[in-house]
């Protein structure tokens, strides 16, 4: 693994070093230049904010005369410089379409800043977005299958096996062409084993989003690759569920219990055996899903929310069944010679 030189007290500069590779491939700003970017951090400019950093709209000059965007992550507490380090030394490791693309990064007088290619907002914004148009049913299977290859890069094509451990729909983000980007790789673990050998991590404070953590990692603090694939099934429940309306938890507690709190774990897979599709999938977007490739998807997802670890896929099987979920509704769609919505009868709904 890469590592950041610790600053020099010795160094006229008042800049912290960095090792010179690191430097190679990752741009280090002056926090003026991010200041003038962003109009002195201006409220105006904020596209996000979190417990753990705030996320600013910015420009710099490209090529001495066009204002490009950028994305910049400043981070809100200084003592979580373990996560803004391990950004910076995964992302000059990793390189695939489907993960964030890292600029460069400030670290100076205090200010912890990651710059990144600006984005189109996150998966979770055009899900809760009312134009439906841009966010059809295909071009939700794509988002999936090119996050699940993402997922499927850090599992298995890094030289150690990487766990997200944060995946959810406000981790995926969405670029100008709606390619889905997997962002937030501070909360990630990386393994010590080889490939060959079990991967779990034991961990003493649990990461990530409760509400999309793996019942057993809550339970024993162990995480695997199976937990991530069990986030993953928790955001193919919302890519067919959530509306500008309703959100997939928001329908939970409608139909099941009208008690459950933000604070509180659910058990996804107990909901999907007591509801059918046609009960809980957005009613605009079940119209459009052509039965088989519903049956396909309904199938993995509801085996990546199994309880039990060892009957969830991996990812690679879940990147397969949802490219052939994609194929069989792209050829369904060509055999329909009109605009007409697919009609369900019983026998053709998951339960």
């Amino acid at each position: 693994m890469l590592k950041l030189v610790k600053y020099s007290k010795n160094t006229s500069s008042s800049k912290k070093q960095y090792s010179t590779i690191i430097e190679e491939l990752c741009h280090q700003f002056s926090l003026e230049d991010l200041k003038k970017s962003t109009n002195n951090f201006d409220e105006d400019r904020i596209i996000r904010k979190s417990p753990f950093s705030i996320g600013y709209k910015g420009y710099l000059k490209h090529n001495g005369e066009i204002d490009y965007p950028i994305a910049l992550k400043r981070m809100r507490n200084i003592s979580d410089e373990w996560k803004f380090k391990k950004e910076i030394e995964l992302h000059c490791q990793l390189h695939h379409p489907n993960l964030t693309s890292l600029i460069g990064f400030c670290d100076q007088k205090d200010e912890k800043i990651l710059v990144y290619d600006m984005f189109n907002g996150t998966l979770y914004d055009h899900l809760r977005s009312t134009d439906m148009e841009s966010l059809s049913w295909k071009k939700r299977l794509e988002i999936c299958i090119g996050a699940a290859r993402g997922l499927h890069y850090l599992h298995t094509g890094a030289k150690r096996t990487i766990f997200h451990c944060d995946i959810k729909p406000q981790t995926i983000l969405l670029d100008n062409n709606m390619v889905p980007k997997l962002s937030h790789l501070g909360f990630s673990l990386q393994g010590k084993f080889s490939k060959s050998n079990p991967k779990s991590i034991k961990v003493d404070t649990l990461i990530g989003t409760l509400f999309y953590m793996a019942p057993e990692y809550v339970q024993t603090s162990t995480f695997t690759d199976k937990c991530d694939v069990y986030s993953f099934g928790m955001v193919l429940l919302e890519v067919a569920c959530t509306n500008y309306n309703l959100t997939i938890f928001d329908k939970m507690r409608m139909f099941e219990n009208p008690n459950l709190f933000i604070e509180q774990s659910i058990e996804a897979a107990n909901f999907l055996e007591k509801f059918s599709a046609n009960e809980i999938i957005d009613p605009i977007l079940m119209r459009l899903i052509a039965p088989k490739c519903l049956v396909v998807f309904m199938d993995i997802m509801k085996r990546c929310l199994n309880i039990e670890p060892n009957e969830r896929p991996i990812i690679g099987e879940v990147e397969v069944e949802l490219e052939h979920a994609l194929a069989l509704q792209k050829e369904a769609d060509d055999g329909k010679s009109n605009g007409d919505d697919y009609n369900f009868s019983l026998t053709t709904i998951p339960t």
